[in-house]
């Protein structure tokens, strides 16, 4: 066993040039099982890809861009594989569970710089999003500050000190951004996506193309996102801004979701 949040073993001696671990699931973990779940959430499994990489050295990039996509239910009761290849243009991960493939994606470098996007910095709330919002039963977990909008924007400021601990620094700068954009979304999906409460909202997939770094000194870290229709909140874009005297765009995350009540949610779950 090594010390870490979401994995349990490595084995990062390339055996036919796969490294591999396992998935360390901790049913009384105060984050990824905040309140009652009958699966492993998918959150759990992006941290530990990304603990995985950190730990392989794959993560030294100053941008990096993880693409994940959940194809299975990953269950709370049996072993969970995690594995990576290094190759040129970016290393494949993939999760495994009981023979089966659960989640597949790539971890690369961000190849071209982003166009430079700076704005005012909008007057962001005190304290925190409500708790039913973003589907949290603990306050403590709740990742980004009160909905604001501005200049035809909708704005979160990052709550930095509910990001997930227990993680090496790089792994926990970009997770800790990717479960603030996850609760954004859930938020947008009830507010602007008009879903009601008690949905079940399904992470089905992700991509994140942002620093590997927590901004230092007065800089701080903020979500934006573009309103769109009811029907298109079902795959959101997010911006990833550093705050200062402006804010600057240095990144953005796409997240894809699926809403079912609890009748869909149970043929899923049996299907």
């Amino acid at each position: 066993m090594i010390p870490g949040r979401t994995i349990d073993t490595l084995d990062l001696a390339p055996s036919g040039g796969i490294l591999r671990g396992s998935v360390r699931v901790d049913l009384q973990d105060p984050v990824f099982f905040d309140h009652p779940l009958d699966h492993v959430p998918g959150m759990l499994l992006v941290v530990a890809g990304l603990e995985f990489a950190e730990h392989a050295a794959m993560l030294r990039p100053a941008n990096v861009c993880l693409r994940l996509t959940f194809t299975k239910f990953c269950e709370l009761d049996a072993p969970i594989e995690v594995s990576a290849a290094r190759e040129t243009d970016g290393n494949p991960i993939e999760f495994i569970q009981s023979g089966r493939n659960i989640a597949r994606g790539l971890l690369g470098r961000r190849e071209t710089a982003l166009a430079a996007e700076i704005a005012p910095v909008p007057a962001f709330g005190d304290g925190t999003i409500p708790s039913d919002l973003v589907h949290r039963a603990d306050p403590g977990n709740i990742a980004v500050g009160p909905l604001t909008v501005d200049a035809g924007r909708v704005w979160v400021r990052v709550r930095e000190e509910a990001a997930i601990g227990g993680l090496p620094p790089r792994a926990s700068a970009v997770a800790s951004i990717i479960e603030a954009a996850r609760q954004f979304v859930i938020a947008i999906l009830h507010l602007w996506g008009r879903q009601p409460m008690g949905t079940k909202m399904i992470f089905v997939g992700l991509t994140a193309d942002v620093p590997t770094t927590v901004p230092q000194g007065q800089l701080t870290r903020a979500l934006s996102w573009q309103p769109t229709p009811p029907e298109q909140t079902r795959k959101l874009r997010i911006d990833v801004h550093a705050v200062g005297d402006r804010a600057i765009k240095v990144g953005s995350i796409v997240i894809a979701s699926r809403c079912a009540d609890e009748v869909e949610y149970a043929r899923l779950r049996a299907g």
